[in-house]
């Protein structure tokens, strides 16, 4: 599973340059070029700024709009894919958005501990749904997926060893905001767990 470990190093020192320097860039569009340069990609990459982030998959390249701000990206290596989605801030949020971006990050974390050697994904999914009571009208798409030489394998029914699944809750208001994280997991040929997105922070960045 090296490939597919490298595609995640290279994906995440990307991702990390990127938001260093994100101050710098004006239009939805700069980012993208700034995170596609000189790789292969596993999948067109999103960066939907504003009310563009309320839909999972936007397609736009507008100026970058104040609110939430969602990217999500991925290469191939040798073959294998990655896939990230971080969420930042353009501007001031308030304490509810706060509130909303560290509820879900919570619940994030507490799903990619759930991941084990025989775990189901569809369970935990499951169970999440259950936690979100009114709130889960919000998450408008699946938990999860597999993760290979495509960015879209079909989920295993139960976590094997060298399985790499994603795990990507999110909430959606039509027109006005969303928020996504996405981290890719591997159940190694020991059986355990490595998160090998882990090295770009979920801390909510706030660009100003």
């Amino acid at each position: 599973m090296d490939e597919i470990r490298k595609a995640c190093q290279l994906t995440c020192k990307r991702m990390n340059e990127c938001l260093e320097k994100f101050s710098q860039f004006k239009t939805e569009k700069e980012v993208k070029d700034f995170l596609e340069k000189d790789f292969e990609l596993a999948f067109p990459t999103i960066v939907a700024s504003g009310n563009g982030a309320s839909l999972p998959h936007y397609e736009g390249n507008s100026e970058l709009k104040k609110g939430f701000c969602v990217i999500d990206y991925g290469i191939k290596h040798k073959g294998y894919c990655s896939d990230i989605t971080r969420t930042i801030y353009i501007g001031n949020p308030t304490e509810k958005e706060q509130k909303t971006y560290h509820y879900l990050l919570k619940e994030q974390n507490k799903m990619l501990k759930q991941c084990k050697l025989n775990s189901k994904v569809r369970y935990i999914e499951k169970a999440f749904r259950k936690r979100l009571g009114e709130k889960n009208k919000l998450f408008i798409h699946s938990l999860s997926h597999g993760l290979g030489k495509i960015v879209h394998e079909p989920l295993p029914l139960k976590l094997k060893k060298n399985n790499v699944v994603t795990i990507e809750p999110g909430f959606y208001v039509k027109n006005k905001w969303g928020i996504r994280i996405e981290d890719d997991v591997l159940i190694n040929d020991k059986g355990e767990k490595e998160i090998l997105t882990k090295n770009v922070t979920k801390k909510l960045i706030k660009i100003n």
